[in-house]
């Protein structure tokens, strides 16, 4: 068995901040975990060109399987590997991403209670779905 205090939720949104995927999952989970089921979730639900993600999520494997789809993956450079930066279109295009920055920021500031007193992923997704519609 295994025991962690806290969550994180999981978001892949629209060039305009619209909430395509959420997921719930303990702390214990990193970011770079959830990237291929996720952007396996939201391909069924919406035809996209690109996946822009940060540096936390700089890896081949993540990076192969964005191709495989035949996306193009942009993804900024892990200052850890050794490989080009972003080319200036991939740059240019990577901007957007500001958009996860601005819904993550406006559930956490106006939509997420500051404090859940709740136990289980059940509770915990039943506070945290609602704020992400409301996104």
């Amino acid at each position: 068995m295994s025991f962690w205090k806290g969550y994180k939720l999981h978001l892949d949104v629209s060039d305009t901040g619209f909430p395509l995927t959420a997921v719930v999952t303990g702390t214990n989970v990193h970011d770079s975990q959830l990237a291929i089921p996720m952007e396996q979730l939201t391909e069924k639900k919406v035809l996209f060109c690109y996946s822009l993600m940060d540096s936390a999520y700089d890896s081949k494997g993540i990076d192969e399987f964005i191709r495989s789809h035949g996306r193009v993956p942009i993804i900024d450079v892990n200052k850890r590997r050794d490989h080009p930066p972003l080319d200036p279109a991939k740059q240019e295009r990577y901007k957007i991403r500001t958009t996860v920055e601005r819904a993550n920021s406006h559930l956490k500031d106006n939509l997420i209670p500051r404090a859940i007193y709740v136990k289980g992923y059940k509770k915990v997704s039943f506070v945290l779905m609602p704020a992400v519609m409301g996104l």
